[in-house]
């Protein structure tokens, strides 16, 4: 479990040359795209769940759509 400041330290330093950013990171929480723990005022969230999702692992788990949805415009 990570911190959100955190886990995009650690990714980071996994990937120097990432563009994924914290307030993507933050935008994920929001939308409920990964899930959060609250414990207290820190909002923490699994880091290997993040990389799997990260990694395209789960696209259609998270909402996103494939291409033949595209194409079918929904």
């Amino acid at each position: 479990m990570r911190t959100l400041p955190q886990a995009i330290s650690e990714l980071k330093q996994i990937d120097p040359d990432t563009a994924f950013s914290l307030r993507a990171l933050r935008r994920m929480v929001a939308t409920q795209e990964i899930a959060v723990f609250k414990v207290g005022a820190k909002k923490l969230i699994n880091f290997d769940k993040l990389l799997e999702i990260l990694s395209g692992a789960n696209y259609n788990e998270v909402g996103c759509c494939t291409s033949s949805d595209k194409e079918r415009g929904t």
